[in-house]
């Protein structure tokens, strides 16, 4: 055992002594066995800090940090006890704390988490993964913050993206400028713009959507066309398409169908609404099925319990049952 440990320090100290100096190169035809900070080879290489590094095709295990390596070309497997760091990387990068890369092209993981430009392929961070643009899937165990992003991303907690094509799913929630497919939040989502599908456990905040919102608890949107459903509410500025909130519905404009467990609340109304209180304020063209149903101006049907509608005749604004006016 004295024996090993004695190879293992004397072994330790040639990687240490070579990686700030040259290399011991053990080759046939430039391939084979490098250790210390050689700067290209091909085969396997050994070293403590890998610094000003050019290229390696095969097996690269550093164990320390890496220097400044800005031209650094990694072909194969790297393995970092701290973290392998190149310009480019194809094929598998292994971190006990990190990959750090401009371009990434293969699978990399970190025990905390990755940092690449570009990834594609398959990222998986034990914190996080802070890319750019990623092509293929990431995963972080806390989040993950991607530019743009085309497949897959899983935050345990939440995402941050700039533009998904594909599907970007959060613990917590999800932050998205674009959308074009679907996202997935267990607590709520907020998007720029949807074009696709969003799901949250309780809210989704969206400022257009082109598409299906849905959340357990309230769905707020500035401009829908589609369908938007909240467990409690939903709140939006202009609505072309379907608006169900479990107990009301609130719109500046809606062209389509809304159904509001108490209430509808809009300014306008083109279309159907069903509703406790069907309360459209300036005009309804269309139907209005309520409790109570009232309308400055109608220009179609409103049927409940109490109907009114301010531009019928003086004794027919407010009827029971059905109060009809068409321009």
């Amino acid at each position: 055992m004295k024996k090993y440990f004695t190879y293992l320090g004397f072994f330790l100290l040639i990687v240490a002594h070579n990686s700030f100096a040259s290399s011991l190169d053990i080759t046939v035809q430039g391939v084979g066995l490098s250790i210390g900070n050689s700067k290209r080879v091909n085969g396997l290489r050994l070293n403590f800090v890998d610094r000003d590094v050019k290229s390696v095709n095969g097996i690269n295990l550093t164990l320390w940090k890496p220097d400044d390596n800005l031209d650094f070309v990694m072909n194969g497997l790297a393995i970092g006890l701290v973290g392998p760091e190149a310009r480019d990387i194809k094929g598998l990068a292994l971190g006990g704390v990190g990959v750090v890369s401009e371009k990434m092209s293969g699978i990399s993981l970190g025990l905390i988490g990755v940092t690449s430009t570009e990834i594609n392929g398959i990222a998986i961070g034990g914190i996080g993964i802070a890319c750019d643009n990623l092509k293929g899937i990431s995963i972080g165990g806390l989040g993950a913050a991607n530019g743009d992003l085309e497949g897959i991303a899983i935050g345990g907690f939440g995402l941050a993206n700039g533009r998904v094509n594909g599907i970007a799913i959060g613990g917590f929630g999800a932050a998205n400028s674009d959308v074009y497919g679907i996202t997935i939040g267990g607590f709520g989502l907020a998007n720029q713009n949807l074009n696709g599908i969003a799901l949250a456990g309780f809210g989704i905040a969206n400022s257009k959507v082109n598409g299906i919102a849905i959340a357990g608890f309230g769905v707020a949107n500035q401009d829908v066309n589609g369908i938007t459903i909240g467990g409690l509410g939903v709140a939006n500025e202009n609505l072309n398409g379907i608006a169900i909130g479990g107990i009301g519905v609130g719109a500046q404009n809606i062209t389509g169908f809304s159904i509001g467990g108490a209430r509808i609340v809009a300014k306008t109304l083109t279309g159907v609404s069903l509703g406790g209180f069907c309360h459209i304020k300036q005009s309804l063209t269309g139907a209005s099925f309520g409790v109570l149903n009232y309308t400055k101006h109608l220009n179609g049907v409103q049927i409940g319990l109490l109907n009114y509608c301010a531009n019928n005749p003086k004794f027919l604004k407010l009827l029971p049952i059905i109060n009809v006016h068409i321009d």
